[in-house]
């Protein structure tokens, strides 16, 4: 989590109706449906109403994200949990969670972003929840996914699940990393197709799935190209949002509702990693 700021979050819980309604807008599907449809799940089955939520801010390693903890209880609220954060942080934030009586506990520290369920013990990652919300998201924007040639740029754990779930959904993968060796691996496990060439890839996609904080310049964008973009910072410059037909982009929100969906659940997803 250590590339988030707090400039890049500051709004979310101030905009995160109006976010999940531009969802809509842009794929078809609100946040909440997002979420489960991206796990295989009816978002209609679930009474989100039911579950208490708790932020819990962590001051390990570089300590508290400005506004991390508010936002996460924003998203989470707008999907229809019953949201809060701790007063207290760390072990004893964990503890005044539990006093509270909170079914799901969310928690970050410079490594890793997690959820968990103490009544059930799923637990979700954000980055396989980040990666399934993406690929749903572009699976949403192109109208399905099955036989079109998608790249993912970016083969960290991100672009790993991504991988995964895009072949799982029928698409023609290609994968790209500024390290080719990278690429190549994963492209390897998942019978996709690697591009040493970062550039030339994505040149000759429409759509991609972008998993990689690095900027993309404008001119290499396809026009009318659709792209999931879960990178942090934004990677796109004037040009290149220009050129788009979408751009599916949010520091957060994506992430976090599918976190909180798979914990709903009774179950892993099936096939993840």
């Amino acid at each position: 989590m250590t590339r988030l700021t707090e400039d890049m979050i500051d709004e979310i819980p101030s905009t995160a109706a109006e976010r999940s309604e531009g969802l809509r807008r842009a794929i078809g599907m609100d946040l909440r449906a997002l979420a489960f449809r991206a796990i295989d799940e009816d978002p209609d089955d679930f009474d989100l109403s039911c579950y208490s939520t708790a932020s819990i801010p962590i001051t390990a390693g570089l300590g508290v994200i400005g506004g991390f903890s508010q936002s996460v209880s924003a998203i989470l609220g707008n999907m229809g949990f019953r949201s809060f954060v701790t007063s207290k942080t760390d072990i004893d934030g964990i503890y005044e969670a539990l006093e509270k009586g909170a079914d799901i506990l969310f928690t970050a520290d410079d490594v890793r972003y997690i959820a968990y369920n103490r009544r059930t013990g799923i637990y979700s990652d954000n980055a396989f929840a980040t990666a399934a919300g993406y690929a749903e998201a572009l699976d949403g924007a192109a109208g399905g996914l099955g036989g079109k040639e998608v790249l993912v740029i970016g083969a960290g754990l991100v672009g790993t699940e991504a991988v995964r779930i895009l072949t799982s959904k029928g698409a023609v993968v290609s994968v790209t990393d500024i390290i080719p060796g990278k690429a190549e691996k994963l492209a390897s496990e998942y019978g996709a197709s690697a591009i040493s060439s970062v550039e030339d890839s994505i040149s000759s996609h429409g759509y991609i799935l972008n998993a990689s904080p690095g900027l993309i310049p404008g001119r290499l964008i396809v026009k009318g190209a659709v792209i999931s973009s879960p990178g942090v910072p934004f990677s796109f410059d004037a040009e290149g949002i220009a050129k788009a037909r979408a751009i599916i982009h949010d520091p957060l929100d994506i992430g976090t509702a599918v976190m909180a969906a798979e914990c709903v659940v009774s179950r892993k997803k099936v096939g993840r990693t």
